[in-house]
């Protein structure tokens, strides 16, 4: 059913996009989120041709698919997701067979994380090596000078809460693990705002009193203002990160969580 009702589109889109790939003559390939996206632009520069399917602002594992997002998948030549992306296999089916190379990353774990970010990276660049041999030297390059990149803005990020007092803290489980990294002591994480009940609210308060809570962090993607409600119950300060470059750049997300940090710690 979902493919007969993506085929028409499906076939518009493709006769179109051909016609671009032909005259541009870079490599089309479909990121499923702005985490992956943003990377292999920064590794792959000029020669491929990326579209992200999920915007940064949204949470991609709830995104719904329209028709041009199969069309431009269809065109590429290589398909790169996380594995966790409810909405993968919809676009698997709409695909007529062979379809583009389909590729689930490895790199586990928080891409919010320098080190888990620089893996990530690794394992794309070799993708692209494998895309495009005859420039495999220059990729290799480009993925050394990225991780120096992130090396640099990890060491920025946490400089800039080096002589503050980090108080406990109750997260989105989104963004825990990037607080843990940063130095926060973690004490409880929720979910969704569609998960945030009276009795989440009140398991978390007495979280907070018992721990000496001093900062409410939430997620853009799962819900910018879930836990507002409880840092004004308890009187603490509120912030909201982001879990997905919001600007085409790791490094200037990074670095945007970190200062938006510094600003609501003493």
């Amino acid at each position: 059913m979902l493919r007969r009702m993506f085929a028409p589109w499906l076939l518009f889109g493709v006769a179109v996009l051909g016609c671009a790939q032909s005259k541009t003559g870079r490599v089309p390939v479909v990121a499923s989120t702005a985490l992956i996206g943003t990377i292999v632009q920064a590794i792959g520069g000029d020669r491929f041709a990326v579209t992200t399917i999920a915007p940064a602002g949204l949470c991609p594992g709830h995104f719904d698919l329209k028709p041009s997002d199969v069309a431009v998948a269809s065109n590429a030549r290589l398909i790169l997701n996380h594995g966790w992306e409810a909405w993968v296999p919809s676009l698997d089916k709409a695909i007529v067979p062979p379809g583009p190379r389909k590729v689930t990353l490895a790199t586990q774990g928080n891409w919010m994380i320098p080190e888990v970010q620089k893996q990530a990276a690794a394992e794309i660049a070799a993708l692209l090596e494998e895309l495009d041999t005859a420039r495999a030297d220059t990729y290799r390059l480009a993925v050394e000078h990225y991780q120096a990149g992130v090396d640099s803005a990890a060491a920025q990020a946490r400089a800039s809460l080096a002589d503050k007092a980090l108080p406990a803290v109750i997260a989105s489980g989104q963004q825990a693990p990037f607080l843990a990294w940063m130095g926060f002591r973690v004490v409880a994480t929720y979910g969704r705002a569609e998960d945030f009940t009276a009795q989440e609210m009140t398991r978390l308060a007495r979280v907070a009193l018992d721990s000496g809570v001093g900062l409410i962090v939430d997620n853009l993607q799962s819900g910018p203002a879930t836990g507002k409600p409880l840092a004004e119950a308890l009187n603490v300060r509120h912030v909201t990160l982001t879990n997905f470059p919001l600007q085409g750049s790791y490094r200037r997300a990074l670095l945007d969580n970190a200062s938006a940090l510094a600003r609501v710690v003493e």
